[in-house]
């Protein structure tokens, strides 16, 4: 349904001349992703709404789509797949996040062996990505970096005794993004830079 709009705003676009024929895909690309994303976004704040989480959501946010975009990971194949499992998880996200926020001791380990896994990882080349050598190089090394300013947010936030619950969806973020990037290297989904 997304795209079926987006396709036909793009070709209303393209017959009132605000773009040009040969720019049509690109903006179909660009304007599907940017619904997409909003409408999961969207979805996650206003459930954050009804669990009283929107400020810890954004939060979470924050640190997941900054780290997320440089990290990738696993990719569901279509849209309806994603926003399901998108929403699934952020419930899920929401009701590990009370668990941590009373056994920091175990989100801390989570999150050690996240933030480790990033920085020996670093980014799943995804096919949609499908990045060569020097992109691979860069974008690795801008989420290694990223993960180490989150994990000392999270220990700046946690030695000024932040409320926890904010400490620990900033955590799950980092160990969400750890985790999809270790289960597409599992089922195999990503491309070897050219």
């Amino acid at each position: 349904m997304v795209e079926e709009i987006v396709l036909k705003l793009v070709n209303q676009m393209e017959a009132k001349k605000m773009i040009e024929k040969d720019n049509i895909e690109y903006y179909e690309y660009v304007l599907i992703i940017m619904a997409e994303r909003i409408i999961a976004v969207g979805t996650m704040l206003i459930i954050s709404i009804i669990f009283r989480q929107f400020l810890p959501t954004v939060a979470f946010l924050v640190f997941f789509l900054s780290l997320r975009k440089r990290t990738g990971g696993y990719h569901a194949d279509k849209f309806w797949q994603c926003y399901l499992l998108t929403i699934i998880t952020y419930i899920g996200v929401v009701q590990v996040a009370a668990v941590f926020s009373e056994k920091s001791y175990i989100m801390y380990v989570l999150l050690l062996c996240a933030v480790l896994t990033v920085e020996v990882i670093g980014t799943v080349n995804h096919p949609n990505m499908d990045l060569d050598e020097n992109e691979l190089r860069e974008i690795k090394k801008a989420a290694r970096l990223l993960v180490l300013i989150e994990a000392g947010v999270i220990v700046a936030l946690t030695a000024l005794k932040m409320n926890q619950l904010y400490v620990s969806y900033m955590s799950i973020a980092i160990i969400l993004c750890s985790a999809l990037m270790c289960f597409a290297k599992i089922i195999k989904q990503e491309v070897k830079a050219k």
